[in-house]
């Protein structure tokens, strides 16, 4: 039987909270209950080390630079390892693959980008910045933030190409989680060859119970999302839903906002200042009771690695309305059929105008909706899974 050990900067278990390392636990799992792998978990912060869960074994390693490299290269030769996957930022990488040499085992070194490439160069620049102080001018924060922009441009334009280029050069294989994504990661990492390239979405699956009646749905919309504007351009939903207040025929549907981050301050500030009425911040709040009573979910985000948030809310029969902003909106929304693609980013007009129309037209949506509960089961375990048995096979 073969050996795989995922790194992660946290431990990757069933109850975790952290998008990341649910996405790496369930991959992991697929591949144990396979029964041709042993897995384990290596990481760094947020757990004790004593929970072993589904692996064959885990462990805590060192935060200084030394002792994370010793403890790794110790664990892989008491392991006897065949296969390191970094489900962690770059920045750990070159650590790992000069410890996969150092070892003088035939490790097969994998890399899986769980989000956008290049979208990590989005945050801190001039424009976000800009853009956060004219939301709201009276957070210190949002002044430094703008303030340090030039001490970090250039520096970190020059980082992350190289750091693009010296990963996939030093992987056996790239995983992203969209086809889409592979002429962003190589115009950034300046590189011509793709065959390292394989995309792989990650694994999401809902309990069969928890999928609900679409009959059963409120006029309710739902926006499920940390509150990081940068990212989730809330203010883009909040103007959006502003134009649906002014709508008499739509008087009696109301906005839930359930989630919880950084950018609290501007998300409240803009409910006050638009005057909106129909519409409550719940703050973090448990899912499943929103969803299951919910018609519709808007996302505004400018960018993504797999929209998670969207795939939970087909699996309830929630109907999605989205940007047509990162390669991977294709992937999840046939749009027309399991929900609605708005074309061009930014485009608030047509958006307002498309979400009211779903709003209106019960017919339409509860087709959707039934679409997009059949259509769910597309990134199950098993078929997922399949694709990690077949890239390992071949590795």
């Amino acid at each position: 039987m073969k050996r795989i050990l995922f790194y992660s900067e946290n431990f990757c278990g069933d109850k975790i909270k952290g998008g990341l390392e649910v996405a790496t636990f369930r991959i992991a799992k697929a591949l144990k209950d396979s029964g041709d792998w042993e897995v384990y978990n290596v990481f760094r912060s947020k757990s004790d080390g004593k929970e072993k869960s589904i692996y064959s074994d885990v462990i805590k390693l060192g935060k200084a630079d030394f002792k994370f490299r010793k403890e790794l290269a110790k664990f892989i030769s008491d392991n006897e390892i065949d296969v390191v996957v970094n489900m962690s930022r770059f920045y750990r990488h070159p650590h790992i693959v000069k410890v996969v040499k150092e070892s003088g085992r035939n490790v097969k070194i994998i890399f899986m980008q769980h989000f956008a490439p290049g979208s990590e160069m989005k945050k801190p620049t001039f424009n976000s910045g800009f853009h956060l102080l004219k939301l709201n001018p009276y957070n210190p924060l949002y002044w430094l933030r703008s303030s340090i922009y030039p001490i970090l441009k250039l520096p970190r334009r020059f980082k992350f190409s190289n750091i693009y280029k010296s990963t996939y050069q030093d992987s056996d294989k790239v995983i992203l989680l969209s086809g889409g994504y592979k002429d962003d990661y190589c115009k950034i990492g300046k590189i011509s060859d793709k065959s390292k390239f394989l995309a792989i979405p990650n694994i999401f699956e809902v309990e069969s119970n928890a999928k609900s009646q679409v009959q059963r749905k409120e006029k309710r919309v739902l926006i499920l999302s940390r509150m990081d504007e940068i990212q989730k351009r809330m203010s883009l939903a909040l103007q959006i839903w502003a134009m649906i207040e002014k709508d008499p025929d739509l008087k009696d549907w109301q906005l839930d906002i359930v989630g919880s981050g950084h950018n609290e301050d501007i998300v409240k500030r803009l409910i006050r200042k638009l005057k909106l009425k129909n519409i409550t911040y719940h703050g973090w709040q448990p899912r499943e009771d929103f969803l299951q009573k919910s018609s519709i979910l808007m996302s505004t985000s400018e960018y993504e690695g797999l929209p998670l948030a969207i795939l939970e809310a087909q699996a309830y029969g929630v109907v999605p309305i989205a940007f047509d902003s990162y390669a991977s909106i294709r992937d999840v929304i046939e749009d027309g059929f399991n929900g609605v693609v708005i074309e061009h980013f930014g485009d608030c007009d047509t958006f307002a105008k498309k979400l009211a129309n779903l709003m209106k037209d019960e017919k339409k949506r509860l087709q959707l909706a039934q679409n997009a509960v059949n259509s769910s089961g597309k990134f199950s375990s098993e078929k997922i899974g399949n694709q990690w048995l077949e890239m390992l096979e071949k590795l």
